[in-house]
């Protein structure tokens, strides 16, 4: 790595290797469990982080509830 040092490489590819880790755990996940089941767990998961997002911007439950349902 010509002197580089690892945190130096992984500071400047970090988007790379993220999304090489990404594909390699979808595609685990797709040829173990199936395409429906990953899908549903990738749809878990990005509701987890806006639900989680929401929390910690300082919405309560209820404000959140209520914009997601419009009562």
């Amino acid at each position: 790595m010509s002197g580089k040092t690892l945190q130096e490489f992984i500071a400047n590819n970090f988007g790379k290797l993220l999304g090489v880790l990404s594909g390699l755990l979808l595609g685990w996940m797709i040829i173990e469990y199936g395409v429906l089941q990953t899908f549903f767990v990738i749809i878990l998961v990005v509701l987890g982080y806006i639900f989680g997002k929401q929390l910690d911007e300082g919405d309560s439950l209820s404000a959140f509830l209520d914009r997601i349902f419009k009562r």
